[in-house]
């Protein structure tokens, strides 16, 4: 994935040559009000090599679900094909701990050493309360390969090791393995599984047809990601090797790969979780939480200075996209750059999945993410009566 501003400018000048074709004109099918501006739409997809797509557009009443051409799979997307969605997860991850704080049944200020099974003997979580991992200043950066430590089985305790860089509070500073070790607090806090606590909390009372697992769900349904560049025939990847292990059974010390980004979730579902944290977490949260998630913690700095962070939501205020501020998260993983997001001032909300597309980025924000947020909230939605 490109990072630094040579590589992507480097990436960007290699995508037209090495990455496979896009049709011109890829949407295949619009379900509900019809698209005014389809065309433009169709050329940012093909202009970021968006591959499977699955989009929904929502203003007022209205919606829109629009699913391209994908040039690695046979499957069709529709509003119920799974899409592994990345980093939106802590989304879902956010607004659970705000539901859980919201019962009284976590405390924000919690100190995470005391949360944690063995969290006392661990250096690196001194000070760390849990609304630093839920706003990414804890200090905590991640680990070189974090999911192979995943694979083999490494206590956090472990993986933690040499990643405070930072004072809690200090300095943005993204951390998969701080975020993850939300799932591991609530384990150890309710003696349950991760996926358990999810169903049993979010999932079943939004009803949403999602999981933090790819194993109990059926395979055929789940869009394979790709990589576009570099790109190899028949490297899709449906459901990741940590995916396929079941999370039958708690393990605080072991679950620290989940709730920063493994969620299989529908379109339309994902549409039902942008909706509930847009209304003040409506019907979830009373009014103490109602906006915990929207509160601006920090900003990303001159890496991103259209950027900041919440409570597990990113706060986009660049006027490419709009006037007004735009909520919600970005996912990357194994080639594919989701996004969903709400604008603040008028409440449209845009969701962009697909199964592979160009991962170039402009500071932090994907440039597909760019490209097809200015789509919808310059283009699209303001014409829609």
């Amino acid at each position: 994935m490109p990072t630094s501003r040579v590589k992507n400018l480097l990436y960007r000048a290699a995508l037209p040559v090495l990455s496979p074709s896009i049709p011109k004109n890829p949407v295949r099918r619009v379900i509900g009000h019809p698209l005014i501006t389809e065309k433009k739409l169709s050329f940012v997809l093909h202009r970021n090599h968006i591959t499977g797509a699955a989009l929904c557009l929502q203003s007022g009443q209205e919606t829109s679900m629009i699913f391209s051409q994908s040039v690695h799979t046979d499957l069709v997307a529709d509003e119920k094909t799974y899409y592994r969605v990345a980093s939106i997860t802590k989304m879902a991850t956010a607004l659970l701990c705000a539901y859980l704080m919201d019962q009284g049944l976590l405390d924000p200020e919690s100190p995470v050493a005391e949360l944690l099974p063995d969290g006392k003997t661990v250096e690196e979580l001194c000070d760390i309360r849990l609304h630093h991992l839920l706003s990414h200043t804890s200090g905590l950066t991640d680990p070189h390969g974090l999911e192979g430590l995943l694979l083999k089985r490494t206590p956090y305790t472990e993986a933690i090791k040499g990643c405070r860089k930072y004072a809690p509070g200090e300095v943005f500073r993204y951390s998969n393995l701080g975020f993850g070790l939300i799932g591991c607090i609530l384990e150890s806090h309710f003696n349950q599984s991760v996926e358990e606590i999810y169903r049993q909390y979010l999932f079943q009372p939004l009803k949403l047809d999602a999981s933090l697992e790819g194993a109990s769900l059926p395979e055929d349904r789940i869009m394979p990601v790709i990589r576009i560049l570099p790109y190899h025939v028949g490297s899709g990847i449906r459901v990741t090797r940590l995916g396929r292990l079941p999370i039958s059974h708690p393990d605080p010390l072991l679950h620290y790969g989940y709730t920063a980004g493994s969620m299989y979730i529908t379109l339309s579902s994902l549409l039902q979780l942008t909706v509930c944290i847009r209304d003040h977490g409506s019907p979830l949260l009373s009014s103490r939480y109602s906006d915990y998630m929207k509160q601006h913690v920090i900003s990303y700095g001159d890496v991103s200075p259209t950027l900041s962070y919440g409570h597990g939501l990113l706060i986009i205020r660049d006027r490419r996209i709009s006037e007004s501020a735009v909520y919600g998260h970005q996912g990357f993983a194994y080639g594919c750059v989701d996004g969903a997001f709400w604008e603040e001032s008028s409440g449209n909300i845009l969701i962009s999945l697909n199964g592979g597309c160009s991962e170039a980025r402009s500071g932090r924000l994907g440039i597909a993410n760019l490209d097809v947020s200015r789509w919808a909230f310059r283009k699209e939605l303001p014409l829609w009566k």
